[in-house]
């Protein structure tokens, strides 16, 4: 099933599906009562960059993936308003209709790069109440400003006539080995981005958005639910050893932290072994983020 959520940025196409009767658990909700989980992708791409983890994940969950503005089979009408700001407002309209329309009312939310960032904004923000974990998978707002990575973001990722010679060598190498099926479709879909003017121009207004000076997190060590990081070891996009690092000195002590071997998007790239943290988190997030997986590591003293 699909439904259409209308936005001040386009018309946004969400996939909604529903736990599969032969496939639950014996005793386990029915679709009605399953737990919610919303997917957010990252720029570019859409909603299929999940479907490798998405019948584990559809088994479960009742799950609605969302495709941004301009990508998948949401439109665009103004390309270059699409801001990560903007996608914030996007998703919180896509809850609104999630509760009036499907009486979800509460729900966990897993985020790739500025999927991630959303996810971290929804749960800071006026709809914190309807969102129950959060699982962040690479995601963007934790890069240091400096005037480099400023510009970066506006004058080269964020101007078409550059952007278009770099985003498909730049998702070579953040899709890692090419080694799933899923990974070789994702890049297909690249692609075909530098020949398509609107997907580049929102691609590019995105980069720039990470600029802007409204762009970042309040106070990450503020949010009050459990929260899943996984972070690939070989992310050239957001680094491990330096936004990863961030990342976990500055949300709460309680987040449970993994380092995977892995580039950019894991799900992608080794679904299997992302399900396996990612699953048992949702399962039981408290639990999960009580005995956290993995100790986060300190950068050394020098």
């Amino acid at each position: 099933m699909r439904m259409t959520v209308p936005t001040p940025l386009g018309d946004i196409a969400v996939r909604c599906l529903s736990p599969f009767a032969g496939a639950r658990r014996e005793g386990a909700a029915g679709p009605s009562g399953a737990p919610a989980l919303l997917l957010l992708h990252a720029n570019p791409g859409d909603g299929r960059d999940y479907d490798a983890v998405l019948p584990a994940l559809a088994d479960r969950y009742r799950t609605f993936v969302v495709d941004w503005p301009g990508y998948g089979d949401s439109t665009a009408p103004e390309p270059g308003r699409v801001r990560p700001e903007g996608l914030v407002e996007v998703a919180e309209r896509v809850l609104d209709v999630l509760a009036e329309e499907h009486g979800v009312r509460k729900v966990a939310v897993l985020g790739n790069s500025v999927g991630g960032y959303v996810a971290c904004r929804l749960a800071e923000g006026p709809r914190a109440a309807s969102v129950t974990s959060l699982v962040l998978v690479d995601p963007a707002g934790f890069t240091r400003h400096t005037a480099l990575t400023r510009w970066f973001c506006r004058e080269v990722m964020g101007r078409p006539a550059r952007a278009r010679r770099l985003v498909v060598p730049l998702a070579r190498a953040y899709l890692g080995r090419l080694g799933t099926p899923s990974a070789r479709e994702t890049y297909a879909r690249v692609r075909g981005l530098p020949h398509d003017e609107r997907r580049l121009a929102v691609h590019c207004a995105l980069w720039r958005g990470l600029a802007d000076p409204d762009f970042g997190l309040a106070d990450p060590a503020a949010l009050d639910l459990p929260i899943l990081l996984l972070w690939g070891n070989r992310d050239p996009v957001v680094p491990a050893f330096l936004d990863g690092r961030r990342a976990r000195r500055l949300l709460p002590a309680g987040t449970a932290s993994v380092r995977l071997p892995t580039a950019h998007e894991p799900y992608n790239e080794r679904p299997d072994l992302f399900l396996r943290h990612v699953l048992p988190f949702l399962e039981n997030p408290r639990a999960v983020a009580a005995r956290r997986l993995r100790p986060p590591s300190r950068p050394r003293i020098r």
